[in-house]
């Protein structure tokens, strides 16, 4: 099998030395004295072969060529010569091998697509090699030639500082983004929410690229990306004064919406809502609407402002997404995180409990050794609602929970998230439990 260069444009040299080693070559060029200079140069490669003449006359092709034993061509020529050519070996000789077309700047025309010509554009590669040197700083790489390349593809190294060592990767769920191998010590793994990342590993990441960019710096600076991770607007419903801006000014999105009360959970790339508690327990209040339609953060103010001190409750199905989305939330704050879980007396703790106790005391440590955040743990035994009330009665200023979107209290199904949500008198941050990746 052979690969043909088409023009002895720059960098052919280096090209077909490299090729040479495992293929023969075959260098198409018209002028004499830039072939002749080649050959000099050239001369000591046993599986080069010149090929004199225009690479836009078709019978070179027919009479010098052998196509069937081509697999692959390489054109240094402009953009309008490498089309004819390839318009010729693809639907006048059925050639059916790799077309590449070395470009000085990335050609617009649809055509390549539709010849199936693959492009390597010089400044497209130049950019992402500087890119890798300056952006990634040896962290992040971002792949040559792959893709559309505009960042929807990156490789991130976890070091030992990083933010995102020894998470699981259901920790670093994000919308539009999605991890789609890790690569330890030389083997590959498929990516499962239980698996832990860890130092020395490489995630290949892809998705949009804005999002891309929000995740590279969330696993190796530690940058809060709530709510960013879910949507890029913030909706405010039906409500206004000093706590609706003291949360504005902090929490950064694209652009803050207002909307009527009746539009919860309608506005297109929302990441967080900002509500009005409308009701009781048993009144059909917002928090029920919430919990049936939301499946992206709120907030529902009830001007317990400013939050110095953010109480988490640990008791939920839900504790995925919650854990880290009240870090970076108390991140933009400035606030102290107390995370409470209320478990059985110590001598009927279930096995459940203790390791969810051990998780949890297990991500305590880790933000304090990669978050400027004050992180505190509380156990305490009884009952989950009536201690979580009782310690909400000291100097906090606001509840944060975790849910189950479509799940909720009943008469005979209580639901500890639901219930607190409903009987809290703070303003209450609602995480839900839902997967970003689409």
């Amino acid at each position: 099998m052979s690969v043909v260069i088409l023009g002895l444009g720059r960098y052919v040299e280096e090209i077909t030395e490299i090729v040479s080693t495992f293929s023969e070559v075959v260098v198409v060029e018209k002028e004499g004295e830039r072939l002749r200079s080649f050959l000099e140069k050239e001369r000591n490669l046993e599986n080069l072969r010149v090929v004199p003449g225009s690479a836009t006359d078709i019978e070179l092709w027919r009479e010098k060529i052998e196509l069937n034993e081509v697999e692959a061509v390489i054109s240094f020529l402009n953009e309008e010569s490498t089309l004819d050519i390839a318009r010729v070996l693809r639907k006048a000789f059925g050639f059916k091998g790799t077309f590449v077309f070395v470009a000085k700047e990335r050609p617009e025309s649809g055509e390549f697509r539709e010849l199936s010509i693959e492009l390597i554009s010089v400044p497209d590669v130049l950019g992402a090699l500087l890119k890798n040197l300056l952006k990634g700083q040896g962290v992040v790489k971002y792949p040559v030639g792959i893709g559309l390349r505009r960042g929807e593809v990156a490789e991130v190294l976890i070091t030992k500082s990083s933010p995102a060592a020894f998470l699981k990767l259901s920790e670093l769920r994000q919308r539009n983004v999605r991890i789609a191998l890790i690569y330890r010590e030389g083997s590959i793994i498929l990516p499962r929410t239980d698996i832990r990342v860890q130092p020395g590993d490489r995630l290949l990441v892809v998705g949009e690229p804005s999002q891309i960019e929000l995740f590279v710096n969330m696993v190796t600076k530690g940058t809060p990306n709530f709510p960013l991770k879910w949507g890029s607007k913030g909706v405010v419903c039906g409500l206004s004064g000093d706590e609706v801006e003291y949360v504005k000014e902090r929490v950064k999105v694209r652009e803050w919406l207002e909307v009527e009360p009746d539009r919860l959970g309608s506005v297109e790339d929302a990441g967080f809502y900002l509500l009005r508690d409308s009701g009781g327990f048993l009144s059909g209040s917002v928090v029920d609407r919430v919990f049936e339609e939301l499946r992206v953060p709120s907030a529902i103010l009830r001007g317990t402002h400013p939050y110095e001190n953010i109480l988490v409750s640990a008791n939920t199905d839900a504790l995925g997404f919650l854990l880290p989305s009240a870090v970076d939330f108390a991140r933009l704050f400035g606030s102290k995180v107390f995370i409470l879980f209320v478990t059985s007396i110590e001598k009927m703790l279930t096995k459940e409990e203790k390791e969810i106790l051990e998780s949890l005391k297990s991500f305590v440590d880790r933000t304090k050794a990669v978050a400027d955040i004050d992180v505190n743990l509380i156990r305490k035994e009884g009952n989950p609602v009536r201690e979580t009330l009782k310690l909400l009665k000291g100097n906090f200023n606001l509840l944060a929970l975790g849910y189950t979107p479509g799940r909720k209290s009943s008469l005979f199904s209580p639901y500890t998230p639901h219930l607190l949500a409903n009987k809290a008198k703070l303003t209450t941050l609602l995480v839900p439990e839902v997967s970003l990746e689409r």
